[in-house]
Formats: C-alpha cells, structure tokens, sequence
C-alpha cells in the first residue's frame, strides 16, 4: 500500500534521514516514535508531497510520490496535522469544512454516521450546537478526528491525535481507531500509552543529532 524505499531526508543543510525503507501493507496501523525533530513529520509530510526527498521514493498503491501523481495521492489521504489555525466560529463548521472542499462535496456523511462517530469518541451530540470557543481542546481535537475520518479515505494520516487528551479519552481513541478497517493508517505519536497500543510501531531516530541509523522494521518496540 506505502512504500518508503531508500529515503534521504536533510534539515538545514544536515542529514536527517537516511536511507529509510519501510512497507506498510493495505489495512495496517503504525505509529511513527522518536524524539522531537527527529523526522517523524518529515515522513507524513513527503508522503503528501510537501517536503522534497534528496533521495530515494515514496510510492501508494504502486503510484510514485510526483508532481504527476500527488493529486491522486491526496485523495486518497485524510490528514490531521497537529495544528491547525483555521478560526472556526461553531462546531458544526468545524466539522463540515472538510466537505466542502470541490473533491469531498460528495463525501458529506449522514447525521447517523456523524452521531455514531461521536459516540464512539465520547462526544456528545449536543455539542454540534456549540460555539467553537465554548468547546475544550481536548474536544475539539476529537472533532476534528472525527471529520477526517468521515471522510472515509483508505489511508489515514494522523500527526500527535491524542496530544491534548486525558487518560480515557485516549483509550477512547485509540478503540476507535482499531476499529476501522480497511484504513491504513500512519500516525506520529509521543504518546507512550497510544504508541504502546499499536502493535505495529518504527522508532525514528534523529540523524542530525549523531544518532546511529537502525533498521527501520514493523512490530519494533
């Protein structure tokens, strides 16, 4: 499904990673770990075309990461980046935005899809009704989860999901996200109870940093 084969990465002029190679079959969950700026980003981000490789190739579906290929690529991505500065003025807006873009208009998921994944979150129905100012950050980062799994693409891209949750949100997320199936999802992660969650895990290490290269393998930790 994603293939990274041989992937070169530099920040600021320096090695960040090097020679990266990792498969990850259709329907699997893996997390990205390691210590801050060590490239776990990088890897998202380059899979979505938004950061240059020095070398090597990144390939979905057999299609190559390329100014040719990266808007069918997009497509078949949902990505929750760990910030985003969109002001949004309620919640439903929060929830619709994804929608309304030209590519998802007909993604648009029922008021049944959206209340069973909010149940399954932990989020109450009622909070649709709600100003965005009036939600927690630990609510709205469930909501926007929750919108971008609505979108029900094959592959899932998730930077720090779980980083303003307390201990049973968490579990609430993560039950939920095992629960898709035929999502392959890549999530980054510094949190050690998801991370220890996920069966399939790679340690990045932070090159710049003098950290010696490994191999990078599934099923690591």
């Amino acid at each position: 499904m994603i293939r990274y084969t041989k992937t070169y990465f530099n920040y600021n002029g320096l090695p960040l990673i090097e020679d990266f190679s990792l498969h990850i079959p259709k329907g699997e969950k893996v997390v990205f770990y390691g210590p801050s700026g060590s490239g776990k980003s990088t890897l998202i981000h380059a899979l979505l075309g938004f950061v240059p490789m020095e070398q090597g190739e990144i390939s979905v579906s057999g299609m190559t990461v390329c100014a040719e290929n990266i808007s069918a690529i997009r497509n078949m991505t949902s990505w929750l980046p760990q910030d985003i500065s969109i002001p949004y003025t309620t919640v439903k807006e929060m929830l619709e935005t994804p929608f309304g873009f030209k590519a998802n208009k007909s993604l648009r998921p029922s008021a049944n899809d959206i209340y069973r994944t909010f149940a399954a979150l932990g989020l109450e129905q009622s909070l649709l009704d709600k100003a965005s100012m009036e939600i927690s950050g630990g609510q709205r980062q469930r909501i926007l989860l929750a919108a971008t799994v609505l979108l029900r693409k094959p592959i899932l891209l998730l930077d720090e999901p779980t980083s303003a949750l307390d201990r049973e949100s968490v579990s609430k997320v993560i039950g939920f996200l095992k629960s898709l199936t035929n999502v392959t999802m890549i999530a980054v992660s510094h949190d050690p109870v998801f991370i220890d969650a996920f069966n399939s895990k790679v340690l990045v290490p932070l090159k710049a940093m003098g950290v010696e290269r490994k191999d990078y393998s599934l099923h690591e930790k």
